[in-house]
């Protein structure tokens, strides 16, 4: 048997958070969500996960101050992270945080997550 992959799913918008849970454990994978980039932090320290999906503009402290936080450490600089946001950004941008793709949440079709957590975890 295998194990499941864990995702950590930043996102305060919770009915969004609802739906990407539901895609992504019905595809099989295991599901952590954090409302705020604080909660994440702390989940992130129990157990690291495979793939981090992260919205940037959160309550609090933003996505930005998340991905500054895990390149300061050797086990998370290397966790692959999806940005799942309405703010353009582009790779060049990001690529330098561990960011593998970009999913702009205005144009997403339902699939789009999916495929892109199989991607960075292949």
């Amino acid at each position: 048997m295998t194990r499941s992959m864990n995702v950590e799913l930043v996102e305060d918008d919770a009915l969004l958070a609802r739906q990407f849970v539901w895609a992504l454990e019905r595809e099989g994978y295991a599901v952590h969500h954090s409302h705020h980039a604080k909660e994440a932090i702390l989940a992130i320290d129990k157990a690291l996960p495979d793939v981090i999906v992260l919205d940037v503009l959160l309550p609090a402290t933003t996505g930005f101050a998340l991905l500054h936080e895990l390149q300061s450490y050797d086990d998370t600089r290397v966790i692959p992270v999806i940005i799942c946001s309405s703010v353009p950004l582009t790779m060049k941008e990001l690529a330098s945080y561990g960011v593998r793709r970009i999913i702009d949440k205005t144009t997403m079709v339902p699939g789009d997550l999916i495929k892109a957590v199989r991607a960075v975890l292949l």
